[in-house]
């Protein structure tokens, strides 16, 4: 009777929507990727996309399963064959590097242009990147322009550093370190550190940033009330040097100090440095106002 009550159970939870990729995507998403290798295997087999997607991922990335290029390639081409973009554009990064295939550019870019019609941005940026570095194709900065463009704007991160790059360097499109310094913001507050490199060494020498001290302060003050990541960190710093205002540890360690929770891991160690030039009665004073800064300006995962 036991067994017969579970098998019941098993059904009423097929039926209510459980299906076997359903059960075999939560065990990879919970990394019991043991369990989710034996389902999604025998899914794969009998010719579900979304199952052979994924177990070219476990064998490309050996997740449950050593690591075989030549196997995830397989599940990879079936998958591409049928449409699935994720698959495509993975696809594609095998052609392209010779990993588990042999390397043949021409079948990297078509099957990136694939999933490029479909709207993926990993595809589109990485087009961007062929026309970029003329990898299977002419060397082409409008093209690459275009490329990482339709990619920035879906979001993806390195598309929006790499469209910074080309505007900071006016490749394919008119020098415009404004414009350079938009697209690094956006790539630097999601943690991308090419961006935050670039963005302060472009701070650091005052570049595109107001020649006079006060308005360059009120620069700062505005971009790191947007939530912008290095704006809050170089604000801190301005505060911190006294280089074009007054010294002031309790602005520089408030501001270094939401730049450092929010991830920048430079500005922990210039915010512990901070510390050490205060009295307990200051320290406790910028620690309030970091709490409040925090509050209203933290760049949280939520944003």
């Amino acid at each position: 009777m036991r067994y017969l009550f579970l098998i019941f159970i098993s059904i009423a939870l097929t039926a209510c929507g459980q299906s076997e990729y359903d059960i075999a995507f939560d065990a990879y998403q919970a990394q019991d990727y043991e369990t989710a290798f034996k389902k999604i295997s025998v899914l794969a087999e009998s010719g579900d996309a979304r199952a052979q997607n994924i177990l070219g991922l476990m064998n490309e990335r050996a997740l449950g399963v050593k690591r075989d290029y030549t196997e995830a390639a397989k599940w990879y081409s079936k998958a591409a064959e049928k449409g699935v973009a994720e698959s495509q554009i993975r696809l594609a990064q095998l052609y392209i590097q010779g990993i588990g295939v042999n390397r043949d550019y021409w079948e990297g870019m078509k099957w990136a242009r694939k999933a490029a019609v479909q709207g993926n941005p990993e595809a589109e940026a990485n087009i961007g990147y062929m026309f970029y570095d003329g990898i299977g194709v002419k060397q082409d900065y409008k093209e690459a322009i275009k490329w990482y463009r339709k990619a920035a704007e879906k979001d993806w991160v390195s598309a929006q550093h790499d469209l910074g790059v080309m505007y900071e360097n006016g490749r394919g499109v008119d020098k415009d370190i404004a414009v350079a310094i938009e697209w690094y913001r956006k790539a630097a507050d999601k943690g991308y550190i090419a961006s935050q490199s670039n963005l302060n060494n472009l701070y650091q020498k005052n570049i595109g940033v107001p020649e006079d001290d006060a308005e360059a302060l009120a620069w700062f003050m505005n971009a790191a009330k947007e939530k912008h990541l290095m704006a809050q960190y170089k604000l801190g710093m301005i505060y911190y040097l006294g280089e074009q205002t007054e010294q002031d540890y309790i602005q520089a360690y408030a501001w270094v100090g939401i730049s450092a929770v929010a991830g920048y891991k430079p500005a922990e160690r210039v915010r512990d440095e901070i510390a050490t030039h205060m009295t307990p009665e200051d320290l406790e004073k910028a620690k309030i106002l970091a709490k409040e800064l925090w509050e209203r300006y933290g760049i949280k995962n939520d944003d």
